[in-house]
């Protein structure tokens, strides 16, 4: 296990201010402690052995002391988790806050959790950025724990990521992610070598994470691609460009982008500057109204697809799939791993995408179907909405998985998720009866073994 730096933490985000040691702040502020009396009430992990316990701490009759090993297993899968999920009603230092309050052990543990993540909240002065920068300089050893840089702007300049990629050239030598949220890149706003002092930065930087952000045009975007020169995973959430010049290149046909990852959601220009440039993808993951732009990715990444996922499943009215949006999925010669999510009511659709498929190298299909709020849950409701499906939908899959279109197919697993309020858990329909429904609908594929029913709850609080 590795254990916190002994240096002076850094309050990098407001928002986790109760949990570190140092002055409370006001939300979107940004306050840094260091030796040189920046702010002189911060305190370092040493001091903290002499601070009074926290409530947890206080011994019980009968308490239970878990293995190091498994409370930092715990604590390091609930991290991950939290770290690429939205989270409406807690930030991810909020929670990991919320967490070290079992004892001063998982404290120490989350705090050190917080440090791999370095977050501009909002757009700041020049003289609060200077601040930021030299505490980090004087501080070298909590640079290097540092693996996310998030930088969300609220549309507003960007000038200051300039200034920071400056400052930082070869001193965040662990950093993996680079993260924009919300922002316009204005290349007025940017020194005119900036992808030089990006490269220099974030040379160690694998995944580029985009979210709601706008580039002037497709050879912009390219080049921010190209000055990550280790960039293996690009997750692209409604990105597009204002002009769509033509990105493909010499430099391209040179040197070919391959990406182990790429997650498109309402990004089809992304997708568009992919084609263009004859991209390399092993895993997709499409979330798009554009079934067309889809089709043409898949052309173009057929050889290298091993792996995709296909989110059919719109979480708001003002976006639903449209009844024609079809994809044929034959067209990745090479795929071998397969997950679709779609709505329960969609699960006809599902099965006419999966009918007219022929994917002879596939081993692992994962088929999700969505169940959301109701506000009156009960078993009768979920049932009604199984019988609804069409038994033509079930017969044409049980024959088709059975059938030389997937030779190669070891595994299906029907996952039903429940999203429901806390009250309605009772409601809920269990695995045998989940099983029990589909052995009855697919035969064969029950008989040969391969069918796998899977039931997942998902609970809210009413608010």
């Amino acid at each position: 296990m590795s254990s916190p730096p002994t240096t002076i933490p850094l309050q990098l985000d407001a928002q986790y201010d109760e949990m570190m040691p140092g002055p409370q702040v006001e939300e979107g502020e940004m306050c840094c402690g260091n030796r040189d009396g920046v702010d002189d009430r911060a305190e370092s992990l040493e001091s903290m052995s002499s601070t009074s316990p926290l409530k947890a701490d206080v011994c019980l009759g009968h308490s239970i002391q878990l293995p190091v090993e498994l409370w930092v297993t715990v604590i390091d899968y609930l991290a991950d988790e939290w770290v690429d999920v939205f989270l409406f009603d807690q930030t991810y230092e909020s929670r990991l806050r919320e967490l070290g309050k079992v004892c001063r052990g998982w404290h120490a543990r989350c705090l050190f959790r917080t440090w791999e993540r370095l977050v501009v909240e909002k757009p700041i002065e020049k003289e609060e950025a200077y601040r930021l920068i030299n505490t980090l300089n004087q501080n070298p050893e909590r640079c290097y724990t540092i693996k996310t840089v998030s930088f969300k702007f609220q549309k507003k300049s960007m000038s200051i990521f300039g200034m920071f990629a400056i400052c930082m050239a070869r001193k965040l030598p662990r950093t993996e992610r680079l993260a924009f949220w919300r922002c316009d890149w204005d290349t007025g706003q940017l020194h005119a070598q900036v992808f030089i002092h990006i490269t220099l930065a974030f040379e160690s930087v694998t995944v580029l994470e985009l979210k709601y952000v706008r580039f002037p045009s497709a050879v912009v975007f390219g080049r921010l691609m190209r000055a990550l020169p280790r960039l293996s995973s690009l997750k692209c959430w409604d990105v597009s460009f204002d002009k769509h010049s033509d990105a493909a290149g010499r430099i391209w046909e040179l040197h070919p982008l391959r990406l182990d990852d790429a997650e498109l959601w309402d990004s089809d220009d992304v997708a568009n500057f992919l084609v263009l440039i004859g991209a390399q993808l092993r895993h997709l993951s499409w979330r798009s109204l554009s079934s067309d732009m889809c089709l043409k990715l898949l052309a173009v990444t057929a050889e290298s697809l091993s792996s995709i996922h296909l989110e059919l499943a719109y979480f708001t009215a003002r976006k639903r799939f449209p009844p024609n949006f079809v994809i044929d999925l034959t067209l990745a010669v090479n795929l071998r791993v397969l997950s679709i999510v779609s709505n329960l009511d969609d699960f006809d659709r599902v099965a006419r995408i999966l009918c007219r498929a022929f994917l002879p190298k596939m081993t692992e299909l994962t088929i999700v179907s969505i169940h959301h709020y109701t506000g009156t849950f009960h078993l009768s409701i979920i049932q009604d909405k199984l019988d609804a499906v069409d038994k033509d939908s079930y017969a044409f899959l049980d024959q088709a998985f059975s059938s030389r279109q997937y030779p190669t197919l070891k595994k299906v697993t029907f996952n039903l998720r429940c999203e429901i309020w806390r009250s309605e858990l009772m409601g809920t329909i269990s695995e045998v009866s989940w099983g029990s429904h589909l052995s009855s609908r697919l035969p064969a594929l029950h008989t040969s073994g391969r069918l796998v029913p899977y039931v997942s709850v998902r609970m809210e609080e009413h608010t």
